[in-house]
């Protein structure tokens, strides 16, 4: 056997050895690709961020042929062409759109003088559609919430961030090194044996999360942790999304030990070298996996959904650029998360509706017995007692005081040494009591309280000396002259005594009424926080002379609250509820309905648990059709066009032997009166089916037993209908607009008919 030479063997495989190479090169950057994409550095397109909702709305009023919208359809067509060439430099060349930001400002502010006096109403649908004044103010704030989080882009995407490819070499020595440092922070917090410091201690721990990050170090060595691989430059240990959550959790971290809130002593305490050689440690670990761009395609996917699933994962987002090792993104995250951050419940009560719930003038009659001047006195008394509610202005608290004014009356005797002396006397007395309204109820100040007018005056002195002559008369000489002597003496501690007496009924009817609301305030926070993971904290709350206005949010760690300004309160509300739809969705997403499997009655029967409303669950017709639910965005609730939407998901629905799947389900419900001329929320016309192409009368009416028209639901609360004192009012004046909900209490109109009460 010959065997060939060497140059003929590589003159004869040359064209094999380059396509080997060819492969082995492709493969190389593929993989290199793969990895990069992976570690965050995804290509994001013009289309992922572009504002489609947005668009549409003003496309809307560009196309129209209407004469009313010609005096805006230049400005609209502006504003388009100023958001396609933004969108396109954010994503090419982010130094260059500053021209048409200050452009697209230009076109906001002619807007908004147009919309102040823009008269037109919305148009039959065989008219072409003219824009009411709340869709150009709901354009308006769209447009200029998106200039400000482009402003803010602009600032954080001219800086370098922190590389995310020094974070992928990390080896399970590493993790070791950052578990042994972790656990002597542990002992440094813990290690007093007095109970006091060492939960202190205790509290440090808890605030830097220590044992999440042990837990989630020891999952590092876990045979689970070491199935999934990413191609890198470098073999990982470790999975590269382990290390991504670990990065993300050490620039948490660090943001809580470099806080501003951190008093000078917390800062001294650990200026300690084992916790400096800790967050040395944690620093090597830090980097910035989200780039801010991305948090746009989610932004606007958010917007044009209001899901709980793009909720979030925008939150997510905005979480992980708050806690990033770079300042601008930082900045970029908490200023998104402010814009969407906003309060989502709002409550107007006016001064009116508090004082006619007030209880009317009482007036008491009773005796009493005293003693004045080491004088027993025993007479009867007439109480007149008036409370008014008054509210003082504050811009960013809600304070309110009760005025009571008591008018006193009083007749007495006194009885001394052979002298029995009669008095009448009459006093006025003005006291208050500060309230304060705060996340945990309702915080009182003592009661203050002043004489505003005390007249004292002895009607008859009568003396068992009267009928002697000549000592009568010197006797009742001695008595007047210690009446006089003692008069001053004696109405100063008979007002000391009135003030004493009105300061501690004031305050121990206070105590009686409000204690139980703040317990179901704390119940409902519990309640709140326990089935839902929700906190409540207080917003931009005020009061005026007119108004008490509380706003709050409501929200988890992992979720949004409103973006959009809440409907104006109309003439004639004696109170005003708003909720935006962020609050509904919050508490459907919380139910965990993504993917999940199983009949209508087990998914009512969840609802009616989790609400504690045991007539969700009550049997009907269609209880025993399966559905699975689609594992994003499962039901939705939108607040849009004078309309409540209701929008379903579903993976698979099987009815009738037959599977349906992938398809939606849009129920929508408008305010309405019934026939006893009650506001309801009652099914807007037919029930919108999505991508089913066949079935659809099957389906429709399947659908329309589940959400069927003769049940719709009452917008008048049972307490309006059962406590006497609110007889003459009822809801009204519903608003239905740019996400909110807006429901107010009116009085009852008494000349109208059922038939003509229409909103």
């Amino acid at each position: 056997m010959q065997f060939p030479l060497a140059s003929e063997k590589f003159g004869s495989h040359t064209k094999h050895a380059s396509v080997f190479l060819c492969a082995v090169f492709f493969t190389f950057i593929l993989s290199f690709a793969t990895a990069a994409q992976e570690q965050g550095s995804e290509v994001i397109t013009v289309r992922d961020f572009y504002p489609q909702t947005l668009d549409c709305q003003i496309r809307q009023i560009v196309e129209s042929s209407a004469d009313e919208v010609q005096p805006i359809r230049e400005i609209c067509k502006n504003l388009l062409n100023n958001l396609n060439a933004i969108v396109v430099h954010l994503e090419y060349s982010p130094e260059k759109p500053c021209f048409e930001l200050q452009r697209l400002e230009e076109s906001v502010n002619t807007l908004e003088q147009l919309q102040k006096f823009w008269t037109a109403k919305g148009s039959d649908a065989e008219q072409p559609y003219i824009p009411s004044a709340a869709a150009l103010e709901e354009i308006s704030l769209a447009v200029q919430r998106r200039i400000y989080v482009w402003k803010t882009l602009l600032q954080a995407a001219g800086v370098e961030a922190s590389p995310v490819t020094t974070l992928y070499v990390k080896s399970l020595a590493d993790v070791d090194r950052l578990k042994e440092q972790t656990v002597a922070v542990e002992q440094y917090f813990t290690k007093s044996r007095r109970a006091a410091d060492y939960q202190a201690g205790q509290t440090w721990c808890d605030y830097l999360e220590t044992q999440s990050w042990l837990t989630e170090l020891e999952a590092c060595r876990q045979p689970s942790a070491q199935t999934i691989r990413l191609v890198s430059l470098t073999t990982p240990e470790i999975p590269v999304e382990i290390l991504r959550t670990l990065s993300d959790r050490a620039n948490t971290t660090i943001h809580r030990l470099e806080s501003a809130t951190l008093t000078n002593e917390q800062r001294v305490f650990l200026n300690h070298p084992t916790v400096n050689a800790w967050k040395e440690e944690l620093q090597s670990w830090m980097a910035d996996t989200v780039m801010p761009v991305s948090i746009l395609r989610l932004l606007e996917q958010y917007e044009a959904t209001a899901g709980m699933s793009d909720m979030k994962a925008l939150s997510r987002f905005i979480n992980q650029l708050t806690t990033s090792k770079t300042a601008e993104y930082r900045q970029f995250g908490d200023d998104i998360r402010r814009q969407y951050g906003m309060a989502n419940v709002r409550i107007f009560l006016s001064e009116v509706l508090l004082n006619s719930h007030l209880p009317s003038p009482v007036t008491e009659r009773a005796s009493f017995r005293d003693v004045i001047q080491s004088q027993p006195v025993v007479g009867r008394r007439q109480t007149e007692i008036e409370m008014k509610v008054s509210l003082i202005p504050h811009p960013t608290r809600i304070i309110t005081a009760l005025d009571v004014d008591v008018d006193l009356a009083m007749v007495s005797r006194s009885d001394a040494f052979a002298t029995q002396l009669f008095n009448s006397g009459r006093a006025t007395i003005a006291a208050r009591k500060l309230f304060e309204i705060t996340e945990q109820g309702f915080h009182t100040a003592p009661c203050e309280a002043i004489i505003v007018d005390h007249r004292m005056r002895l009607n008859r002195v009568d003396t068992d000396f009267d009928g002697v002559p000549l000592f009568g008369g010197l006797f009742r000489g001695v008595v007047f002259n210690q009446y006089e002597s003692k008069a001053w003496a004696a109405k100063t501690e008979t007002q000391r005594k009135m003030i004493r007496q009105v300061r501690s009924q004031v305050d121990r009817e206070a105590e009686k009424r409000l204690l139980p609301i703040n317990d179901k305030i704390k119940m409902l926070s519990q309640y709140a926080d326990e089935e839902f993971g929700l906190q409540i904290e207080q917003r931009d709350c005020r009061t005026d002379e007119n108004w008490l206005v509380t706003a709050w949010g409501i929200r988890s760690k992992d979720t949004l609250s409103s973006n959009t300004p809440a409907p104006e309160t109309q003439l004639g509300s004696f109170a005003d509820m708003k909720i935006h739809e962020s609050l509904p969705n919050m508490l459907l997403g919380k139910l965990e309905f993504e993917g999940k499997k199983g009949t209508v009655a087990e998914f009512k029967e969840a609802l009616a648990e989790k609400f504690k409303q045991p007539g969700l669950a009550r049997p009907e017709e269609n209880d025993h059709v399966s559905i699975t639910f689609a594992p994003y965005n499962p039901v939705v609730v939108r607040f849009i066009d004078g309309r409540v939407e209701l929008n379903i998901s579903i993976a698979a629905l099987r009815l009738l032997g037959k599977t349906h799947r992938n398809f939606q389900v849009i129920v929508r419900y408008k305010p309405a009166y019934d026939a006893e001329g009650r506001l309801v929320l009652e099914r807007d016309g037919y029930i919108s089916l999505i991508n089913v192409p066949h079935d659809q009368f099957i389906m429709r009416t399947a659908f329309g037993k589940i959400f069927p028209v003769s049940r719709p639901f009452p917008l008048v609360p049972k307490v309006l209908e059962n406590d006497p004192q609110f007889d003459y009012l009822t809801t009204g004046h519903c608003r239905i607009e740019k996400g909110w909900f807006a429901l107010a209490l009116v009085e009852k109109p008494e000349s109208l008919s059922p038939t003509e009460m229409r909103p």
